[in-house]
């Protein structure tokens, strides 16, 4: 059985985003910010898109055979047009063809960016290059002049992706997923905050034969 997962933020404080993994971030508190500014400040959408080939035992999307699994959801909240590609620290433009490719090996990338308009490329260098955590001034630039902007995560195995943006992006690419079924592919959608640990992460080790899964654990 192969399983692609999408954990979804929406809307997200992004202030308040630190890595899941990183041991620094472990315990330390979340700088408070007035009410007054969470209220007027921008909405940000976060979703991570991950996958787990179980016969195969790999872990990471990209592993996923045939990619039809998830490359249509990835493109749908990304679109058709305007694309460029971080890598090595060079900025490129982009066709459909190679952020396909792309998307199932990553390679040196460092940021996909889709429907990009002007992107500062000094803010884009920041973002491919520092830690999330500490690159959040840069991000909030990049997606002010971009749709989405793509970062791709290792996995043991190979990679999964992390999307941004500043509008929904759950809607579309859940919509995307039910409409490209795959033989031998179960596809799961699930809100971030329930799974931040690591068993939960990957319920589909445990929990999959649950009866019924959780709730919170939507199956498309």
């Amino acid at each position: 059985m192969r399983i692609v997962k999408y954990f979804y933020e929406e809307p997200m404080p992004l202030e308040a985003l630190t890595p899941d993994r990183d041991p620094a971030a472990r315990g330390q508190r979340s700088p408070t910010v007035p009410l007054k500014d969470l209220l007027q400040a921008p909405a940000y959408y976060r979703g991570y898109l991950a996958g787990t080939d179980q016969a195969a035992d790999r872990v990471g999307l990209t592993t996923i055979d045939p990619p039809e699994a998830y490359l249509p959801a990835l493109l749908a909240v990304g679109g058709s047009v305007d694309w460029m590609h971080l890598a090595d620290g060079r900025l490129d433009s982009v066709t459909l063809d190679q952020v396909r490719a792309t998307l199932q090996a990553p390679g040196p990338t460092q940021v996909l960016l889709a429907g990009a308009a002007s992107v500062p490329e000094a803010a884009l260098q920041t973002v491919g290059t520092t830690p999330r955590r500490e690159a959040i001034p840069a991000l909030k630039e990049v997606l002010a002049r971009c749709r989405v902007a793509f970062f791709p995560e290792p996995a043991h195995d190979g990679f999964d992706w992390s999307l941004y943006a500043t509008q929904p992006l759950r809607e579309p690419l859940v919509d995307a997923l039910a409409q490209h079924p795959v033989k031998g592919v179960r596809r799961f959608v699930l809100p971030y905050q329930r799974a931040r640990s690591e068993q939960k992460f990957y319920f589909e080790s445990w929990q999959l034969d649950a009866a019924p899964l959780p709730d919170y654990i939507q199956e498309v």
